[in-house]
């Protein structure tokens, strides 16, 4: 090899050596940058979480003794904010879901309370002695985070913990040796202490009424076998009586028996009460192909097999089209008055007018003969509550679920604004207090509330 080939080689080795170490250095950095803005940013999240439980305790503990309905509303509202902040926090913190679990859950359900109690206390003239004695079970269980809480702040301060990702160390417990130990571990200290949270019982998501459901619909029928139920279940999809077969039990508040087979070309999923035999749902999977028959033949497909499964009474509310099958909901109606929470949601695949999905669980849950009270609010009355931006283009009666599980009967107002976007208000019959506004989504689609 020549020397000035030799002298190249090495020239361009160096340079490539050179450049490899800088562009490490640069990692380096870059990865040493990271990962203390990743610290910063735990501890910043940290900070937040145990500012955030001291201020929701103060506030909790002061509700207790707040008489003025007005104040008691304000202080609630606080509440909710403070409980939305550490929220914020919790999903901040680089912990695994077990070290946060019964912390975030009770966050989350203060919060809810709280939001809640924002909207009723000023309109029922202050707290109930329920309500007083829930704020108060509350407050104790804030105080002992917040103590909890602000020990940790102090052990990470004096360097006894670390706010480091508790993934980092695989068994959680420790940290790396002569470190000092992870603050997931605290964390699940703290989890396994946690208090008894109280039972709250409140319209809201976290209610513990909603724990447990009830299928009234179900109520005093009598018990069927698996092989009756195999039978109903296939004849509800036109097949015989071996298209399914025993595909296991389904426990829950409505224990069901499953099937599974293949029927018209789908392969199913069917569940059956064991009350009553009545069929829960229905999952088709398959791929469906161009749509063959429009929006409109599919809605008289649906109408069609809801009537010839004897279910009475229902009409459409709403339907949308996805993936090639449109979805369609129905709801029971009686005396006139649109019972919401009675709702059926049929799937027609539009490429050969089957069946794709089938789901009854509202109406088995709530489905009963309601004893509907008369209107105390006239529609006049209730249409003042419209705002005079919105013009009143229908109206109607109807039972709407709160976030609780409750029902509320109303005037349902079809509303339009300047653009020509459409609403739908609730409005109590019984009180006059506005329950719900929901914005109405149309396209060529179909239409979608939010």
């Amino acid at each position: 090899m020549k020397k000035r080939t030799t002298i190249r080689i090495i020239t361009f080795l160096s340079a490539a050596l050179v450049t490899a170490g800088v562009f490490a250095v640069k990692n380096t950095k870059k990865a040493g940058a990271l990962e203390l803005y990743a610290k910063a940013s735990t501890q910043r999240a940290f900070d937040e979480l145990v500012t955030s439980v001291g201020e929701l305790s103060n506030a909790l503990e002061k509700s207790q003794y707040l008489t003025d309905p007005a104040l008691a509303s304000s202080l609630c509202t606080q509440i909710f904010g403070r409980a939305m902040t550490a929220q914020t926090a919790l999903g901040a913190l680089p912990y695994a879901s077990q070290e946060l679990e019964q912390t975030a859950s009770f966050v989350a359900k203060v919060g809810d309370y709280a939001g809640t109690l924002a909207r009723t206390v000023g309109r029922n003239g202050g707290y109930s002695d329920g309500e007083r004695r829930d704020l108060q079970s509350l407050a104790q269980t804030a105080g002992v985070m917040k103590l909890n809480l602000q020990d940790m702040q102090s052990r990470v301060t004096a360097g006894e913990l670390t706010l480091e990702d508790v993934y980092r160390n695989t068994d959680g417990a420790q940290g790396g040796e002569g470190q000092p130990p992870l603050a997931g571990t605290a964390f699940q200290t703290i989890e396994q202490e946690f208090p008894e949270l109280p039972t709250l019982i409140y319209d809201g998501p976290f209610s513990e009424s909603l724990t447990h459901k009830k299928a009234l619909y179900l109520e005093g029928k009598d018990l069927v076998s698996q092989e009756d139920a195999q039978k109903k279940a296939a004849k509800f999809l036109g097949g015989d009586g071996e298209s399914l077969k025993p595909a296991g039990e389904c426990g829950g508040d409505v224990p069901c028996w499953a099937f599974t087979g293949y029927v018209n070309g789908g392969e199913y999923t069917v569940q059956v009460t064991k009350q009553g035999g009545e069929i829960w749902d229905v999952i088709c999977a398959r791929s469906v192909g161009s749509q063959n028959y429009s929006v409109r033949q599919g809605l008289a497909m649906a109408e069609d097999f809801i009537g010839r499964w004897g279910v009475k009474d229902l009409e459409e509310s709403y339907h949308t089209v996805s993936g090639g099958v449109l979805q369609v909901n129905f709801q029971h109606s009686q005396d006139g008055v649109r019972c919401y929470p009675d709702l059926i949601k049929v799937g027609v695949a539009l490429d050969n007018g089957a069946l794709m999905t089938y789901d009854a669980q509202g109406y088995i849950c709530a489905h009963t003969d309601r004893d509907i009270p008369a209107a105390a609010v006239s529609e006049q009355d209730a249409r003042a509550r419209v705002a005079e931006s919105l013009t009143v283009k229908d109206h109607a009666m109807a039972i709407i679920p709160s976030q609780g599980g409750e029902e509320r009967y109303c005037h349902e107002f079809l509303c339009q604004n300047e653009a020509g976007e459409h609403y739908l208000l609730y409005v109590n019959a019984l009180t006059g207090d506005e329950e719900k506004l929901l914005i109405l989504l149309e396209d060529e689609t179909g239409t979608l509330t939010v």
